[in-house]
């Protein structure tokens, strides 16, 4: 493996691992609040 394609999969896995991460997060932190079309019509109200 030359040293470009190693430094490229390494930068792409680090990518995937933040994007991971970022994911985790958001679906954790939206698991807890009441989820609004916009128009204030919430699924709690449903």
């Amino acid at each position: 493996m030359t040293m470009k394609s190693a430094a490229l999969l390494t930068v792409m896995m680090l990518a995937s691992i933040l994007f991971m991460g970022a994911e985790l997060v958001s679906v954790d932190a939206g698991g807890r609040t009441v989820s609004s079309d916009g128009y204030g019509i919430s699924s709690a109200s449903r």
